[in-house]
Formats: structure tokens, C-alpha cells, sequence
């Protein structure tokens, strides 16, 4: 798995989880669209792109500011704290890893086109 696929795929893992929990603190402001991703070749509008093309359902997610704010402060952390967020939300909500692997079949698919938006 390459570091780019684990840094897109903790991040989206994260809002997954935390739009299923639909427990996300509001605590960020929206990101500039062209904020890096780190690790990929892509920008946050980019990856907001793909996600909405490629998973809608979680898209639809996005339309709440409070969680867009989060999703977004989540996906631009370095590696390694987002790595801790998703840990934490899997740690709090543990009845939700069982969707973590349908998750990251979605991610690869936005990690894989995010860069064509």
C-alpha cells in the first residue's frame, strides 16, 4: 500500500466514520479548495471532486458545514495525526470497523481520479 493510498484513505476513513457517528464537533473553518492534500498530488477541492463523483453517498455527507469543516481539517493533518484521528473515532464508535473495508475500496477509487478533477 503506498503512502499516498494511506494518508487519502485514513482521511476519508475518518469522515466516513465520523458522518456515520454524526458526531463531528465543529471545529475548524472551511479549508481553501486548493489546499495540498498531504502525501498526494491532489488538492482538497480535487478530493472533494472525486468524492463526489465516485461515492455520492458520502458526498451527501459534505453538504453539512459542520462536517465539511471536519472532513477538511481531517484530510489536510500530516499522516500521522490523522492516522490518530481515525484510531480515535474507531476506538470510540468500534461497531463501525466493520465498514472499514468497503471504505477503502471507495478510497482507492477517489485516490486513483482525484487528480483528473
Amino acid at each position: 500500500m503506498s503512502s499516498r493510498f494511506t494518508r487519502i484513505k485514513l482521511g476519508a476513513i475518518t469522515l466516513g466514520i465520523g458522518a456515520a457517528a454524526l458526531a463531528v464537533p465543529a471545529t475548524a473553518s472551511a479549508a481553501p479548495p486548493a489546499t495540498p492534500v498531504p502525501g498526494t498530488n491532489c488538492t482538497l477541492g480535487q478530493v472533494e471532486r472525486s468524492i463526489d463523483a465516485n461515492a455520492p453517498e458520502v458526498a451527501r455527507y459534505l453538504d453539512n458545514p459542520r462536517i465539511r469543516a471536519e472532513f477538511e481539517r481531517i484530510v489536510t493533518l500530516p499522516d500521522a495525526a490523522r492516522r490518530a484521528e481515525a484510531e480515535q473515532y474507531l476506538n470510540r464508535y468500534p461497531q463501525l470497523r466493520q465498514y472499514r473495508p468497503a471504505v477503502e475500496a471507495r478510497i482507492g477509487v477517489i485516490e486513483n481520479t482525484c487528480s483528473r478533477f
